[in-house]
């Protein structure tokens, strides 16, 4: 099994195709990854359940992040029952399900935020570089142009060129053989299948309304940059009031210049001067 692609390498095309990996490739690759993971033990690189200890202890990740995640997670699922099997009702009205749909938006964008910290601490333990290690042992030994050249020499050929557009396409081909990797994995997700049902979503993952105009969780009408809109296509603020492109407040007020008072002069009074006496 192999899947191909072309990489735009300066101005030219390379063909490259990856294959699956044999069974000698793998043996290989995984012990590539266990001496990796035992030079990260020796190199003081903490494990998961030490990663957990720590986060713990220095209040980064404790039984609380635990609980609240475990509520989102049951959460999403409880929804997404509902808004595909219903209540008990025999019918409810679209506007129901489109709400819990978005709901479920939400609800994943917070899981998604409550986890980042923990993920990307969990990204430098020895288990997941030494996956990481394996993975890119496979790339380097499963890559090829399309002539049958191999595109790397081993596995430290392939790491001082790890950054370039055949290496991140290559991978991505091997992740998506052996991993399934799915590329459009937000269109899978149950809220989203829900409403490109309904047709309330757009090619870009986007919501829109029945005019296919796009809108925002609430059903108010945006344009592509997520500002607010009038059904002219005008910028407004969130309560409707007329804004120019750039986000200022457009004056509606009809003020009335006040003329300012003309300054009088005064006249001049001439000194009088005491009379002269006599001596």
């Amino acid at each position: 099994m192999k899947k191909e692609t072309k990489v735009q390498v300066g101005d030219k095309q390379v063909g490259i195709y990856v294959t699956s990996p044999n069974g000698n490739v793998v043996g290989r690759a995984d012990r590539y990854k266990a001496k990796i993971f035992t030079e990260c033990i020796e190199d003081g690189i903490k494990t998961k359940d030490e990663l957990s200890s720590f986060l713990s202890d220095r209040g980064i990740w404790t039984k609380n992040h635990d609980k609240k995640q475990a509520e989102i997670t049951q959460k999403l699922l409880d929804l997404e029952k509902e808004i595909y099997l219903g209540t008990g009702k025999k019918k409810l009205p679209l506007s129901d399900g489109v709400k819990k749909a978005i709901e479920m938006r939400s609800l994943r964008i917070e899981l998604q935020q409550l986890m980042v910290k923990r993920i990307e601490m969990e990204q430098n333990t020895a288990e997941s570089l030494a996956d990481n290690a394996r993975f890119d042992f496979l790339v380097a030994n499963c890559t090829f142009y399309e002539n049958g050249e191999r595109v790397y020499n081993g596995i430290d050929d392939f790491s001082s060129k790890s950054a370039d557009d055949i290496a991140f396409s290559a991978g991505s081909l091997l992740a998506e053989m052996i991993h399934g990797y799915d590329s459009s994995i937000e269109d899978s997700l149950p809220e989203n299948k829900f409403l490109k049902h309904f047709d309330l979503l757009n090619e870009d993952g986007s919501l829109v309304d029945e005019k296919k105009e796009l809108v925002d969780t609430e059903g108010r009408r945006i344009n592509e940059f997520g500002h607010y809109i009038d059904e002219k296509g005008n910028r407004i603020d969130i309560e409707g009031n007329p804004m120019d492109k750039d986000g200022n407040y457009i004056i509606q007020v009809d003020y009335e210049k006040v003329k300012k008072p003309t300054a009088t002069k005064k006249r001049a009074t001439k000194k009088r001067t005491a009379p002269a006496t006599k001596g």
